[in-house]
């Protein structure tokens, strides 16, 4: 499921587990922000899946 997220982000599997502990919380908005404004449906959906997923 990791490779297939991995994959579908375009992103490397070490870049997912990445926290940023020396981002601002300003700087995670915006990094998210730019995400979800140029991420496809079925990468956004996707992206939801994991974040609930993570968060309960």
């Amino acid at each position: 499921m990791l490779i297939k997220l991995s994959r579908a982000l375009e992103v490397e599997m070490r870049e997912m587990f990445d926290f940023g502990h020396n981002v601002t919380v300003k700087e995670l908005k915006e990094s998210l922000q730019a995400f979800t404004k140029n991420s496809d449906e079925p990468t956004l959906r996707l992206a939801s899946k994991f974040i609930r997923t993570l968060s309960r």
